[in-house]
């Protein structure tokens, strides 16, 4: 739900971008059907930007088509296992889940949506109910229903459904034809869509306001079709004077009396503008290449390390943080717990590890605060020999984690076979560092599911597609073990560290290193 509700935002921002120059630009010209396509244009707009991913700030072509398919690996810091007690101090001391302001964000925004939907519909079946009830007669008319009622009703329509008083039901009256025009023009269509919209950005002060334009232009729209057929402007005007008291009280509908009669007065004595007046609506071009740009997302925009190229497939790159230092601090993975925020002292820093790339916006790990720290201890017997999960002293990359962020940027490779087949994986990578600073025991610890080689069978088949179904599948295998060995190879490739310390002695620790293979 917190996707829907950023969804939600950016399309009323890019609403709000596009309409506010309407209102300075096209609001008062008399060209109504186009200004009508106008809006639903930015409604539409709104609507469908959200969902685009285009860079518009860099205008290299061959960059641009580059990345829509790069290659990015993402490399947390060296975990350590601390197995089910650091997730059970961990648990709770988060509580399970933190409450904080995004949390907040998504309860407001579901119940005021929840209740602008009731409210809607609420309205739509007080109309729906009131149209067929106590009518005196019906008549199809030019492909509309009429439903004439007792008295003097202030007329008003709804998809193909008219409803007039007595006064106002024959079929060669203003009120008839103007809410035939209506009809004809699918009016209703239009404030179902605005109602809609309206639900989805009820926070939105834009999507109201732009509402009570599109339904002035339905007015503008029906009572200039009403006066081409020959009645007089004056007639027309008293008759609206007359029905103004009158009042449908029903949102939905497209009522004879629902825009401000000054204003429906004034478009009808006003001279027509010029054609060229429309050209004002390519002002929507450059207001959607700026909400395009500012909704692109930073994958794309920002300049990365290349780690060279890789036979030709585009060169992936590392997304890595670095944690503040802290004495005797744990490094958890954050991947392990996403919610962090309330917890005291949790601080994250982004590592720039080259003067051409920019930080990632979503860390990937950070430091467990001492409070949190669990007792120094022995995790298990490796071979024969102590490993312990915390030390007194940690172990230590030599040149400390930027140098650590530099090798894997420069030695992480994408497999290519994994970057044609689409594959993509998250592996954790288990190593000790021993008492000698020796990277010693590395093995995958954990790795997603899919089909291994030897799992498949590779058996004849007259059918082609399932041939290449077969191959398909193996080459996909292929690519998932050679992503593990790439997790493995990176990590035996490591120098020798710093080793940990307890009591003043020299110790063997174990780490967990989460590599993460993803296309974009």
């Amino acid at each position: 739900m917190g996707v829907f509700t950023l969804y939600a935002i950016k399309s009323a921002i890019c609403l709000a971008v596009l309409y506010l120059p309407f209102t300075l630009l096209l609001r008062r010209e008399t060209f109504f059907a186009f200004n009508r396509i106008g809006l639903l244009l930015i409604i539409g707009l709104s609507l469908v930007v959200p969902f685009l991913n285009i860079p518009l700030w860099d205008f290299s072509l061959d960059r641009l088509l580059e990345q829509q398919r790069q290659a990015v690996i993402e490399v947390g810091m060296p975990v350590i296992a601390a197995g089910e007690r650091t997730s059970a101090v961990h648990q709770e001391a988060t509580g399970g889940s933190v409450w904080n302001w995004a949390h907040l964000l998504v309860f407001t925004y579901i119940i005021g949506l929840v209740i602008c939907l009731v409210i809607k519909g609420r309205q739509l079946f007080r109309l729906l109910r009131f149209i067929p009830s106590g009518c005196l007669w019906t008549d199809r008319h030019d492909g509309a229903t009429v439903y004439c009622h007792a008295g003097e009703l202030g007329a008003f329509s709804w998809m193909r459904s008219i409803v007039v008083g007595e006064d106002n039901s024959a079929p060669d009256s203003p009120v008839m034809l103007h809410e035939m025009t209506h009809v004809r023009h699918r009016h209703s269509w239009d404030a179902l869509l605005v109602a809609l919209v309206e639900v989805l950005q009820w926070f939105n002060p834009c999507i109201w306001m732009l509402d009570i334009s599109l339904r002035e232009i339905h007015e503008y729209e029906a009572d200039d079709a009403v006066l081409r057929r020959g009645i007089t402007a004056r007639n027309y005007q008293l008759l609206l004077i007359k029905n103004a008291v009158r009042g449908s009280h029903y949102a939905f509908a497209n009522a004879f009396n629902h825009s401000l009669l000054k204003k429906r007065i004034t478009m009808m004595m006003k001279k027509k503008s010029s054609k060229w007046a429309r050209m004002r609506l390519l002002y929507v071009v450059p207001a959607t290449m700026i909400v395009l740009g500012a909704f692109a997302s930073h994958h794309f925009v920002r300049q990365t390390t290349s780690l060279g190229d890789v036979g030709g497939s585009p060169a992936p790159h590392v997304d890595v943080v670095e944690p503040s230092s802290s004495p005797k601090a744990a490094v958890v993975d954050q991947s392990n717990f996403k919610e962090n925020e309330d917890v005291g002292n949790m601080e994250q820093e982004n590592a720039v590890s080259d003067e051409k790339s920019e930080v990632s916006d979503t860390p990937m790990l950070a430091p467990m605060p001492i409070d949190m720290q669990p007792d120094t201890g022995v995790v298990k017997n490796v071979n024969g020999k102590q490993v312990y999960e915390v030390a007194d002293v940690m172990p230590e990359y030599p040149g400390g984690i930027k140098e650590l962020l530099a090798f894997l940027q420069q030695n992480v490779r994408y497999p290519k076979i994994a970057q044609e087949y689409g594959v993509q994986g998250r592996y954790v990578v288990g190593f000790c560092v021993s008492s000698k600073g020796k990277i010693t025991d590395v093995e995958i610890t954990s790795k997603p599911e899919g089909e291994a080689l030897a799992d498949i069978v590779v058996v004849s088949y007259s059918n082609t597609a399932d041939s290449l179904a077969v191959s398909k599948r193996i080459n996909q295998a292929k690519a998932r073990e050679a992503m593990e060995e790439e997790a493995l190879r990176v990590v035996k490739t490591m120098p020798d560290w710093k080793p940990g310390m307890v009591d003043g002695k020299p110790v063997n620790c174990h780490f967990n290193l989460p590599i993460t293979f993803k296309l974009n």
